[in-house]
């Protein structure tokens, strides 16, 4: 009986650690440095200062990076087919506004899954490229892949109260024979403009058309899950 009791305890703890999920620690509300700000166990791995409500103050967009390794799920393909478990380091980036009365930063938003993890750009490494802010907008950049490559960029603006992304760009090229398609996406005007030829010689072989973009509303943070996440249109993914 013993020997029963003891495999059945066994059994409900291995289910109930595969039931285990990985939870993100919440960030700080306000702080008057970076330092305060930053969780136990994670590092910063970019940050960037700027306007980003236009109030005349410099702002600051973080991305942290776990200091261990975990497993996670992540969507690929769209929202809610293709989800997938990783063996890396999390990712989480944080908006902070800085008050210009008291100088504290105070948390803007919050995103555990935007941030592409450092395993997620193919055979080129790291697929971080850059974060920025510039004009009140915050650009993030991408890039990944092998003999084919892609890179992607997205510019959010805080409108509203939200976060809106109001433009992106999404580069795929072969690096050695210069075949590329580029799309342009305009989400104020409803545009998108494809260039598709050579990325070297752009002046002389390529072709650049536009077209409408639909969608029913304008993807935040919220609803916009993570690169590659959103089929803008039918096989494309941006």
């Amino acid at each position: 009986m013993k020997v029963f009791h003891f495999f059945l305890l066994m059994l409900i703890t291995q289910i109930t650690f595969a039931q285990k999920t990985f939870l993100f620690p919440k960030i700080k509300t306000q702080g008057v440095s970076i330092e305060q700000l930053t969780p136990e166990g994670w590092t910063i791995l970019e940050k960037a200062n700027g306007d980003l409500n236009n109030d005349g103050s410099d702002d600051l967009a973080i991305i942290f990076e776990s200091d261990k390794i975990t497993d996670e799920t992540r969507t690929y393909g769209d929202n809610n087919s293709a989800i997938i478990k990783e063996t890396q380091k999390p990712r989480i980036l944080a908006i902070f506004f800085r008050e210009n009365s008291s100088g504290n930063y105070r948390l803007s938003i919050q995103n555990n899954d935007f941030i592409l993890r450092a395993r997620e750009g193919g055979k080129i490494g790291d697929p971080l490229n850059q974060i920025s802010i510039k004009d009140q907008q915050l650009y993030l950049r991408f890039q990944g892949g092998a003999e084919w490559r892609w890179e992607l960029g997205y510019t959010f603006k805080f409108e509203n109260k939200d976060w809106f992304l109001t433009s992106a760009i999404n580069l795929y090229f072969n690096q050695n024979t210069g075949d590329m398609t580029e799309r342009v996406y305009d989400f104020k005007t409803r545009e998108l403009f494809t260039t598709t030829g050579n990325l070297h010689s752009r002046a002389v072989a390529n072709r650049t058309t536009s077209e409408v973009l639909y969608f029913s509303q304008l993807r935040t943070f919220k609803t916009f899950k993570k690169p590659w996440a959103w089929e803008i249109m039918p096989d494309v993914y941006l």
